[in-house]
This record gives C-alpha cells, sequence and structure tokens, in this order.
C-alpha cells in the first residue's frame, strides 16, 4: 500500500525510520532523542540480523542509521538529485577529521539512508542504480572505512509498513490518505471497533454542520443572522506564556495547536518530556471558544476530505468553504487526522453536580446518541485506544463552584489515567479565562497560550471579514462600516476598545448607525444594546410602539433575568439554567406591579406582549432548552452589571463589596464600575473609598490585597480614561501590590498596566516611581516585588527600560544579601519554564525532603509544619498543602478548616522575605479560595431591600 509519508513532518519520519530499525535490525539499536544527530538518528553494534537475504553476509560492527526527509517532493529526477547531496554531505563530513563528528566518535562501518523520496528502478538511469553507483565512488574516493550501506527509499519504507504494522498503527491517521472510512475497516478488521469508528464518523459528519456558526448571532441583525465560522473566524496571536518576561514568544493559536497535534502522542512513543496538551487562556470576548470551534472545524476538514461519499451535498459545501477558509487565513491542514471531539465544560459540571457518577466517556457517549445512537463509553474506550484524539474543554472558568470545579478536574485525572493505559494518542486542548484561573491544568503536562489582545491591523482586517459576512447584499453599506471602523482604529482612543472579536463585532452594529463609537467598555456594551432597541423601535407597527413606550420596563427585564441567572450560574450544576418562560413572566409582573400597574387582566396582557418583544425582537434573550438566557455570557454579565448600579440614588458600593472578591463575579463589577464612571460621577469617590476599605477588613483582606487586584484591572478596562484625577488615584492602589509576595502573573501585569499609564498621563510618573524607589529601598517584600516588576520593564528599548535597568543594577548593589539571594530564588522559581525545574527550585528554598516517586507528602521546614501544613507534589506535578485534622480524621484540603486557613494567613503575613516563595504559595491558595465563595444570595438580597422587594 502506498502510504502519504510526506505529512509526516521531519521529527515524525524520524521516529518512524527508528521505529522500523529497531524492528528490523534488531533489539542492538540504540535510538537517539530530538535534538542535534552527530550524523545519526540510531546506532547498532554487533551482529544484525540484516541485511536479508544476506548474500554477503549480515552487518557485523559498528553502524548508524540517518534519515533524511523532504517535506515537498518535486519529481524524481530532483529529488533523486536532492538525496544524494544530503548523502554525499554526511559522507564527507565523516571524512573530514577536523570535523566535530569525526573528532567525537569513531567512522561509521556501516550506513542506513532512510528517506520518503522515490528512486526510480529503471536499469543504470533510474535512482537507485544512480545513487548506488555515486556512493560507491564517493566512499572509495574519501578513502572511509565503509563495508556495507543501503537506502530505504519511499518504495522500500511502503513495505516495510506493509511487513510491520505494530511499527505502522500509531502513524495510520498520519500516512493513510483516501476515504477514511474504507482505511478504518481495513485497519480495526477483527478488533471489534469498527462500529464505533462508523458511529464516530457519523458524528464528525453532524458537527461538522452543528458547529459552522461563530457563537455571536446575537451580535448580527434584528432577525437573528448567524454568522458562519468560515466568513469570518481567524487564527489570533498567543503568548507561550513561561511567565519570563525575557522569553515571551509569540506565536498563532491555532497554527501552533495544529503542528503540536501533529506528533505522535501515544505514551509508548513519545520520549519528549515537554507539555503534551494545551490551555488556551483568554479574557471576556477575546474568542478562545471560537478558537476551540475552528480547530475542531480543521480536524473534522482534514478526517473527512477524502470522504465525498459521506456528505450530502450541504455538507460537502460546508467542508469546501471550511477548507477554503482555513487557507486564507494561515492555519494549515491537520497533517494528523485526529478525530475531535468537544465538551463544554460547565455543562458537565451541572450533570455531574448532582452525584451521578458520569466519566468523560460516558458523558461524550450520551452527547453522541443525539445524532449517533447507540454509542456507550465501552465503545469510545475502544475507539480511545484506536485512533487518535483531539478532545477540547472548553470553559473552565464557567465552572464557579468550587466543589464542582474540584469534581471536573478529578474526573479529567480518571480520564487521563484510562488514557495512559490504553496507550492512547491523546491531544487536549483546554479554555478559560485567566480570572480565577490557578494551573488547575498543570504547566508540566499543558502549555499554556495567553492571547494577545488584537492589534489595530488586526483589528481592521477582522472588522473587513465581519462587515462583508454581516452585509453580503449591500456592498454600500459593507464599505461604510468598514471605513468607520479604519477610523475607529486609527485612533489611540477607540483603538483601546477593538481588542477583542466581541469588541469589533460590537462596533460593526454600532456603526452602522453612528459615525463614531464610545471611548470605555462600557459605553461600548451600552451603546450596543440602545443601537440594538433603538433599531426595533424605528421600525413601524405595534411591536415598535410598545418597545417605545416600555423602554425601561423592557431594560429592567434584561438586567434582572441577568443578574439572577449570574447568580444561578456560580451554583454548582446550574451553569446552563435558563429561565422559563413562567419566570420571566413572573420577574415581568413583579416590575410592572412596582410601577403602579394594578389591575391582574390588562397588567397580565401587558406582561405577555412585553416578553414576546424581548424575546423575538431585541434577541438579547434567547431560547435555551426550556427557557431563555444570553448565549454570550459577557451580554449577561452586563445586564447584571446594570442590574446592580441602575439605582442611581442609592450608594452602590455595598453591592459591589459584597461580589468584590469573586472571580465569577469580577466581569460584573467592572462594567459595574464602569457604569459608575460614566453615569453616575458622585459616587466615583465612594467606588475608590471601597477599594481602600476591603483592602483593610481583615488579615485575609491584609495578605490577598483585593481592593489593589480591582483596581489594577479597573487600569487595565481603561474605567478612568477620562478622567486623569481618578486614574492617579487606582495606580496608589494598585502600587501597594508591591507589597506582597511575587507569583504568577501578577508582577507582569502590574508591570504592563503601570507601563501604560505612565505614558498616557505624565501625572502617574512621579507616582509610580517614587513607590518603586521605595519598594527597592526596603529590606522585605517590596524589594522582591519590585524587582520583579523592573524585569518586566528591563527588557524593553526604551526609556522606562533604561530607568529600570539602572535601578536593577543600583538594587544589586544595595541590596542586603536576603534580598538578593533569596529574592532572585523566588523570581527565577516563578519565571521557570516548566514545573519539573520550578519545584526543583521551590524544593530548594522549601527545604523539603521525602521520596517524589511515590507521590508521598513532602515535609517542608520546621517553620512551616508548626502550623500543621504539609506540602505535596501531587501526580500531576501541582503543589498542594495538606492536612489531616478534619473532624473525623479524614484528609481535607488546607482551606477548608478555619483554624489552618488562618494559621496559613498568619504565616504569609510574617513570612520574611527569606520565605517569600513559601508566602506566595501559601497567598496562592488562600486566593483560591477566597475567590471561588459564592456571593450571589447575598447580593440579590441587597438588591431586593434597595429595590422595595423586587
Amino acid at each position: 500500500m502506498d502510504y502519504d509519508l510526506t505529512r509526516l513532518g521531519t521529527r515524525e519520519f524520524e521516529h518512524l525510520t527508528q521505529a522500523l530499525a529497531v524492528r528490523v535490525l534488531g533489539a542492538g539499536v540504540e535510538v537517539f532523542g530530538d535534538g542535534p544527530d552527530g550524523g545519526r538518528e540510531a546506532a547498532f553494534r554487533g551482529r544484525m540480523r540484516y541485511p536479508e537475504p544476506a548474500s554477503e553476509g549480515n552487518w557485523d560492527g559498528y553502524g548508524v542509521l540517518q534519515a533524511k526527509f523532504r517535506a515537498r517532493p518535486l519529481g524524481t529526477q530532483l529529488d533523486t538529485a536532492w538525496f544524494l547531496a544530503q548523502a554525499k554531505a554526511e559522507l564527507t563530513t565523516w571524512a573530514n577529521p577536523k570535523s566535530k563528528r569525526a573528532r567525537a566518535r569513531e567512522i561509521p562501518r556501516y550506513v542506513l539512508f532512510a528517506t520518503n523520496v522515490v528512486l526510480s528502478p529503471v536499469a543504470e538511469v533510474g535512482g537507485i542504480d544512480t545513487v548506488k553507483r555515486e556512493i560507491d565512488a564517493l566512499i572509495a574516493k574519501l578513502k572511509l572505512p565503509i563495508r556495507g550501506w543501503r537506502v530505504w527509499h519511499y518504495d522500500q519504507l511502503n513495505t516495510l509498513l506493509d511487513n510491520y504494522p505494530a511499527v505502522r498503527q500509531p502513524y495510520e491517521a498520519l500516512i493513510t490518505s483516501g476515504d477514511v472510512l474504507a482505511h478504518l475497516h481495513r485497519m480495526l478488521e477483527g478488533s471489534g471497533a469498527i462500529e464505533i469508528a462508523e458511529r464516530a464518523t457519523t458524528y464528525s459528519v453532524m458537527q461538522l454542520k452543528a458547529d459552522r456558526h461563530v457563537r455571536l448571532h446575537q451580535a448580527g441583525e434584528g432577525d437573528n443572522q448567524r454568522l458562519n465560522l468560515s466568513d469570518i473566524a481567524i487564527d489570533l496571536k498567543a503568548y507561550v506564556d513561561n511567565l519570563d518576561p525575557f522569553d515571551q514568544q509569540i506565536v498563532n493559536t491555532a497554527e501552533y495547536v495544529l503542528k503540536r497535534g501533529n506528533t505522535i502522542l501515544r505514551p509508548s512513543y513519545s520520549g519528549d518530556e515537554s507539555p503534551r496538551h494545551c490551555v488556551i487562556l483568554g479574557g471576556p470576548g477575546q474568542g478562545k471558544t471560537t478558537l476551540s470551534q475552528l480547530i475542531c472545524q480543521a480536524y473534522r476538514v482534514a478526517f473527512l476530505a477524502e470522504s465525498p461519499a459521506l456528505l450530502s451535498g450541504e455538507q460537502q459545501e460546508l467542508l469546501s468553504r471550511m477548507k477554503s477558509h482555513l487557507g486564507e487565513i494561515g492555519v494549515p491542514a491537520p497533517a494528523q487526522h485526529r478525530w475531535p471531539a468537544r465538551i463544554d465544560l460547565a455543562d458537565y459540571s451541572d450533570v455531574i453536580a448532582g452525584g451521578e457518577n458520569v466519566s468523560i466517556l460516558k458523558y461524550l457517549a450520551q452527547r453522541m446518541n443525539e445524532s449517533a445512537p447507540e454509542v456507550s463509553a465501552n465503545h469510545l474506550r475502544a475507539w480511545l485506544g484506536k485512533w487518535p484524539w483531539l478532545l477540547v474543554l472548553d470553559g473552565l472558568d464557567e465552572v464557579a463552584s468550587s466543589a464542582s470545579r474540584e469534581s471536573v478536574i478529578s474526573k479529567l485525572d480518571d480520564f487521563y489515567t484510562e488514557a495512559r493505559q490504553l496507550d492512547s494518542d491523546l491531544f487536549v486542548v483546554a479554555t478559560s479565562r485567566p480570572q480565577g484561573y490557578r494551573q488547575e491544568f498543570s504547566d508540566s503536562v499543558y502549555t499554556h497560550l495567553s492571547l494577545k489582545p488584537l492589534e489595530p491591523g488586526e483589528a481592521v482586517a477582522y472588522a473587513e471579514l465581519l462587515a462583508h459576512a454581516r452585509y453580503p447584499g449591500d456592498s454600500e453599506t459593507a464599505r461604510q462600516v468598514y471605513t468607520r471602523l479604519q477610523s475607529a482604529a486609527s485612533e489611540e482612543i477607540t483603538a483601546r476598545l477593538m481588542r477583542t472579536p466581541l469588541q469589533v463585532t460590537i462596533m460593526s452594529v454600532l456603526l452602522e448607525r453612528r459615525e463614531r463609537v464610545p471611548q470605555e467598555r462600557y459605553r461600548l456594551f451600552d451603546a450596543y444594546y440602545e443601537t440594538i432597541y433603538n433599531r426595533e423601535v424605528g421600525k413601524p407597527g405595534p411591536v415598535g410602539r410598545l418597545l417605545d413606550q416600555h423602554r425601561t420596563t423592557i431594560g429592567r427585564i434584561h438586567q434582572q433575568v441577568g443578574l439572577q441567572l449570574h447568580v444561578l450560574a456560580e451554583n454548582a450544576g446550574e451553569h446552563g439554567a435558563a429561565m422559563p418562560i413562567e419566570q420571566l413572566q413572573e420577574v415581568a409582573q413583579q416590575i410592572l406591579s412596582s410601577a403602579g400597574y394594578d389591575d391582574e387582566k390588562s397588567s397580565r396582557k401587558l406582561v405577555d406582549q412585553l416578553v414576546n418583544a424581548a424575546t423575538t425582537r431585541l434577541v438579547l434573550l434567547a431560547p435555551q432548552g426550556d427557557g431563555f438566557g444570553f448565549d454570550v455570557r459577557s451580554l449577561q454579565e452586563f445586564m447584571a452589571a446594570q442590574a446592580i448600579a441602575r439605582d442611581q440614588a442609592t450608594d452602590i458600593s455595598e453591592r459591589l463589596r459584597i461580589i468584590a472578591w469573586s472571580a465569577h463575579w469580577r466581569n460584573t463589577w467592572l462594567l459595574a464600575a464602569g457604569n459608575v464612571f460614566f453615569h453616575q460621577g458622585r459616587q466615583r469617590h465612594n467606588l475608590i473609598n471601597l477599594l481602600r476599605e476591603i483592602q483593610i477588613e481583615d488579615e485575609l483582606s491584609l495578605l490577598v490585597k483585593p481592593g489593589s487586584l480591582i483596581a489594577l484591572e479597573l487600569l487595565d478596562d481603561d474605567v478612568a480614561a477620562a478622567t486623569p484625577k481618578f486614574r492617579r488615584l487606582l495606580v496608589q492602589q494598585a502600587l501597594e501590590l508591591l507589597d506582597l509576595p511575587p507569583g504568577g502573573r501578577i508582577g507582569s501585569t502590574l508591570a504592563r498596566v503601570l507601563s501604560d499609564s505612565v505614558k498616557v498621563d505624565p501625572g502617574c510618573k512621579p507616582i509610580v516611581y517614587q513607590a518603586i524607589e521605595r519598594a527597592i529601598s526596603s529590606t522585605g517584600m517590596p524589594a522582591v516585588a519590585a524587582l520583579d516588576v523592573l524585569r518586566s520593564w528591563s527588557i524593553e528599548s526604551t526609556p522606562e527600560g533604561a530607568r529600570a535597568r539602572r535601578l536593577m543594577e543600583k538594587m544589586r548593589r544595595t541590596a542586603t544579601p536576603a534580598i538578593q539571594g533569596f529574592g532572585e530564588s523566588c523570581l527565577r522559581c516563578w519565571a521557570a519554564k516548566d514545573t519539573e525545574e520550578r519545584n526543583e527550585l521551590l524544593s530548594d528554598v522549601l527545604n523539603l525532603s521525602g521520596n517524589p516517586e511515590d507521590d508521598s507528602t513532602w515535609e517542608a521546614t520546621e517553620w512551616c509544619r508548626d502550623i500543621g501544613v504539609t506540602f505535596k507534589l501531587t501526580s500531576r506535578g501541582v503543589w498542594v498543602a495538606e492536612t489531616v485534622t478534619g473532624p473525623a480524621g479524614e484528609s481535607l484540603y488546607h482551606t477548608q478548616i478555619p483554624e489552618v486557613r488562618a494559621q496559613m494567613i498568619e504565616t504569609a503575613l510574617r513570612s520574611p522575605v527569606e520565605h517569600a516563595v513559601i508566602a506566595s504559595v501559601l497567598r496562592r491558595w488562600i486566593l483560591s479560595w477566597a475567590e471561588r465563595r459564592p456571593c450571589g444570595t447575598s447580593l440579590l438580597d441587597s438588591v431586593a431591600r434597595d429595590e422595595l422587594g423586587i
């Protein structure tokens, strides 16, 4: 059978030839890993069982394997010339006594070349005879002591792959072309997995259509226009996140993920210890879910492209459009034809929240049974062991409940264990917002990709795609909107509101009817709602008049639904909750009653009219299951923020105080603050005072500094862009983070936001640099934190970068030994590129002891043991702290026990600089607990009290 070896790539071709060499030559073959090979992919010594038949005798002595892979073969003659040049270069290097290779090791007596190029068998003039003639002549000319050599060219490799199916099988999805189902039948014949292969293929066909739309259809026209992924999806840039400001690699996310997926990831075949999987981190509306859709569709296209008989005419058109669009945006076709599956983690958490024991495979089988009946977890288990998978885990951030998140991670750990036992070729891509993310996906297993804000040029390019997609039959409107978006991107203030695909999409709606857009993120959402509303009001007929007359009431309906659904979403099992029509009508009835609509009959009729208008004309509230909800989480959060900040006569500080700690409510908090800064100028000081107050409420506040964390996000959100006075107050608040030990992303985020503030507002410069100067002059934690900020600034080719380098030099001359030693150790620990390196550094600092190989508890210093906390390195490569002092003697995580939690807070607060890493670890654990405490019910009570029972 002919195999498509060009899809392997250099790395996998080398691995394939190594595996064949072990099978053909014998167990004496020594395989070398990735990196400089010194003229060999493998080496052997002694008597080999090769060649067979052996007219001149088996090889006996030292020999090497050399793989020569050509990515784009051009034709027999050209390929033969290329291979000859490659082989001759190797031989010439061995013959050169001055070469590093010749000096470092003995010259081989036997050489085995492997290449994916075709060598013609035509006698005398063909590639096989030409190569033999010229290689023999060169060996003689160079007087090399080579006794025998062979070439495994394309045709011979095909034969070897047919003869050794155990070698071929891990590469089947990479090297096999043609009808996927026919190939699966050949591959799985007699294995019992053919039925699930057929159903899995059917599921991919169904999902190709089901996943064709971008999940932002309500940002389209009033008639609920849906935008096709194949029209507007783009690849987004991301930082490959290793927390080191000196090594910030930027990649195209989908391209990076697909190339990672082209490798063989079976545990038995991968000697590479680097992370296998990927996590995409992105803020609200930044496009992480759309990227996960794009990646899945790319794999479906690759999986189904050569099986047209499986597709209807409509499905073939979908596949063709998606394939064409992927090429246009520079996303390469996956070489590894993985079977893609996607799980919404919030939906999955709802299923297991009720206590039902539903494994990942069982849940996926239940989802598949909706379109491909009679699939069981056992079917999928067999399929997982036979064929490469892509598994997308979307939306960890939407699993708000701490208990639910722990359950989900536990189920995922069980699934990974099962996959390892099956030696499966599994590739996982997860997504999450960074807010509230606490390395649940360990960086020893996952590469973290932090989505980068759109640059103005990227925003304009996306805007052009969007304009043509939204106005396919109206080129004049498309041109007008695109021109206005170009203008907005050219202005610094509005360009900052075009940093995510969601923001650009909202702007395109606004600029259809407006010349200019707002300059703050809150106003962008506010103007979007008003634009959608005014468009419907402007349409003739009774519904338009109804919307105009009851604008305030319908606005409050949206706000109450957003608030109540967001409260539900933080509870286990309620993420996907929609509001039943009866409850929606009840909300409307309560709002009307408060406005004096006392006649039950007339108000009931009005309720029905208002709910119908809200759900069918405005399209922000969309059908979801048995009720209604917001398809886009950011819009739900905006409406919840409006509900919180709606009453300008009320001091909303207490409402914001209730949700200030919560990661689940953070975007809502920021949008509510935007309402305050734009609509409620008199409450701005109240908001600043609130940030100061929550900073000093108790020892927990002193350790975490929630007011400073929120101030940092408010600055990043440009809430105070038009009020320099309040920007400077927020900068002062954020600078209190210098009192904390560095760790995670706080230092780099603080450095970036402070740098931006100084650039746009010269009045911030003395505030920032005086605080940095004070910090580096201290003998405690602030000096270490300041060093973290200065390291980030020092890589910039700007006056600020030069100043940072001078301050770092001053610090090295004047700092105490503790700052110089433990400060640098602390920063190296958090900048470590992988968990193994970080754990080594952490172990050194903590003076940990124990046996990590059996996952036993590693005890920390006596200083830490005094508080009853023991550190443990889990099988996922994550540091946790445990205690066994639970009520019934059971093992409980540290933050579940108030007494231990209090001791940990006290320990972190009194940590000397020598224990900066310990303080940072303890603070991170405490923050992880604090920001997941549910608070929605208390918020509802507060709003109800202020609104007289509503």
